[in-house]
Order: structure tokens, then sequence, then C-alpha cells
């Protein structure tokens, strides 16, 4: 990923959109509370912790320490492309045509869909700031959601480790899922709080997901047949 640089008629004139292109690269996408279902079709989610703000992030996981298992030169092999990793490449911006650019995204370049012609914006980028807004406001009820998951205790550290065929192990650490013991014991209070919010649908959902890890472990060793590793999970105090 390179600083963005915001869009110019007048710089980037020949540059094109390919969506098939996008999520090269991108290990983990944040999810808006609005794809958890349709997210969860295809990838584990959970939650990651910001280093910076102590916030839980809501994430798909589309690797297991390496190239994003999805995406291949042939487009993105899922039924469902995360919002972040479809807008990847671009960002919000004042001014201007109000949006910004990763030169160095791999859906950037000769191929796609016009983001100028005859030196101004096309309709794509109107359409590109808005799902940019929208995804911003899903991530955020994304957060709020986790906030009141923490608040109930019903998030565990996911400890997942990685060997590989030269008895090699990787851990991936800094994960959160759902405390699923915590979430059978919540008194009736607490599940008729967390129902009418629609957190219990999600929590059940995000917790489900954890069993995807078979199908990226499957997708890497389709990938690498010579590295193929095996995934467990370690206790959380483990």
């Amino acid at each position: 990923m390179s600083p963005p640089v915001a869009l110019d008629p007048a710089r980037h004139g020949a540059l094109r959109f390919d969506a098939a292109a996008a999520g090269r690269g991108r290990a983990i996408a944040q999810l808006g509370r609005g794809e958890i279902a349709v997210a969860a079709c295809d990838m584990p989610l959970c939650f990651a912790k910001d280093g910076g703000t102590g916030r839980f992030n809501l994430v798909a996981l589309m690797a297991l320490g390496g190239d994003n298992l999805f995406a291949g030169a042939g487009g993105f092999h899922a039924t469902y492309m995360p919002q972040a990793v479809l807008l990847g490449a671009f960002r919000l911006a004042e001014g201007g045509s109000g949006l910004a650019i990763d030169p160095a995204d791999a859906s950037l370049g000769a191929r796609g869909a016009a983001l100028v012609e005859g030196g101004a914006a096309t309709p794509l980028v109107d359409e590109l700031r808005h799902k940019l807004r929208r995804l911003v406001e899903d991530v955020a009820a994304a957060r709020a959601l986790a906030e009141a998951l923490a608040r109930y205790r019903l998030l565990r550290p996911w400890r997942l480790v990685l060997r590989r065929a030269d008895a090699r192990d990787h851990a991936l650490d800094g994960l959160y899922t759902i405390d699923e013991e915590a979430l059978a014991a919540l008194d009736d209070v607490a599940v008729v709080a967390l129902h009418r919010d629609g957190a219990l649908a999600a929590a059940a959902v995000i917790a489900a997901s954890r069993y995807q890890l078979e199908r990226l472990r499957q997708l890497h060793d389709a990938a690498w047949p010579d590295a193929r590793i095996v995934v467990g999970e370690l206790p959380a105090d483990e």
C-alpha cells in the first residue's frame, strides 16, 4: 500500500478500475455489520483489537499466514467480496473529485472501468464515494456490535497455530472470537437485550464461521501443494 493521492483528472486520465483484481495482497478485510451473513459464507470472521485505540474491529480472514487465498489471476473466487476489499484502492478526500487513490493497488491500472473521461470524473467516481460513505457507517455499526459483545464478556482470544510439513509452527495472535460458553450462560435480561439489538444472531453467525478455517486450509493446500499445513486452535490461556 502506498500513500493515497487525490484523484486528479489531469494526472489520472488513463487510470481504470478493475474490480475483479481487487484484494491481491490483502490477508484480512475489515467488515461492516451488514456484511456478517454474506461474508461468513466464505470466510472465518473474528475480531482484531486496534493497537492504538484498544477497540475491536470485525474482520474476515482471507489467508493463513500468506497472500489472499480468494484473489487470483482469474478474479476473486468467493461468493462475496468484502466492501473493504472492493474499495481498498480508494479513500474519501476533501475537495476535487472527493476521492483519493492508492496508485499501487492491484485494481488500478490499464484495465477495467474508466475513472476519468473527457477530462472529468465519470459517474463511477460518485458511485465509489457513495459506497465508501456507506462502508464507514457500517464499520462504525460493527464496532458498536463489538463493544456490546465485549461488555457482556462474550469475546475471547482466538489463538491459531499453523503447522507446516517441516514441523515448523506459526502462530496467529491478536484475534478474538465468540466465547460460546459465556454466550450459553447469559441470563434472560442479557439475552433479550442482545436479541433486540440483533447482536445475538450476529454472534451466532460469527461463532459458526470459525469452521471456514478448513476452507482456507484447503485453498492454501491447493495453491501450494508442496507446503501443506495443519490448522489448530490453542486454548485461550495456553
